[in-house]
């Protein structure tokens, strides 16, 4: 089971994304958090496997933040930046997914990055 954590400032965006994925027997939803700040700490509370995290949060070094309380954590920059704008400044982060990709890539790469 891969415990995953989704940081984005849109409740809405969060809950959708939450009825998505967990529908997939292999992921558990075990934080959700409106700030970095916030992500941070529900990431040192819960242990996540992966954390979803937006893109302008990535830029405050979340994942470094990230890492200081969970060190294990793989964290995926989830978007609505295109791509090409993002990868060059995606922090740290181990994998990039636009907003609007399909919801069976970020599925799949959730399980990718958490298998290493």
């Amino acid at each position: 089971m891969v415990r995953v954590l989704h940081c984005d400032d849109s409740a809405a965006f969060r809950a959708l994304i939450r009825a998505e994925l967990e529908d997939d027997d292999d992921i558990e939803i075990v934080g959700e958090a409106p700030d970095v700040d916030a992500a941070v700490r529900v990431a040192g509370e819960t242990r996540p496997d992966v954390v979803l995290l937006d893109l302008l949060d990535v830029e405050r070094d979340a994942v470094g933040e990230l890492h200081a309380v969970a060190p294990d954590v793989r964290v995926v920059v989830l978007s609505g930046h295109p791509r090409e704008y993002g990868e060059g400044r995606r922090g740290g982060a181990v994998a990039y997914v636009e907003k609007d990709a399909p919801i069976t890539e970020l599925r799949e790469t959730v399980l990718r990055v958490a298998g290493g």
